[in-house]
């Protein structure tokens, strides 16, 4: 059981240096409406990122993670149709499964991990 939401936790959202996250409302919903479509817990593996650690695992300078308004999940969790389905306006795949998601104002963003 999650405190910031049913599923989800602040440390699962902490920078891996320690740094405390304060996730985005909307990135949480999105989560949780991705949990539900996909019938199954969802493990965070990237949430906030502090500027020191975005920059030591070569994270874009504008980062949606340093902002609290992306996750990574694993590989074959979710497909770019399902989490574009939950909300989510900006979405990394990888072989057609989304690997980054976030909740970036403005116009949405797909890309492809190589």
């Amino acid at each position: 059981m999650g405190d910031l939401t049913p599923h989800f936790s602040r440390r699962e959202f902490d920078s891996h240096d320690g740094a405390h996250a304060a996730p985005a409302p909307e990135l949480l919903a999105a989560l949780e409406r991705l949990r539900a479509m996909v019938g199954r817990p969802l493990r965070i593996v990237s949430g906030y990122r502090s500027p020191a650690w975005n920059k030591r695992v070569g994270g874009a300078p504008r980062s949606q993670h340093l902002y609290n308004r992306a996750a990574d999940i694993p590989p074959g969790y979710a497909t770019v149709a399902q989490a574009a389905g939950a909300g989510f306006t900006g979405i990394g795949d990888s072989d057609g499964w989304a690997v980054h998601v976030d909740v970036r104002p403005g116009p949405p963003a797909r890309w492809h991990y190589r």
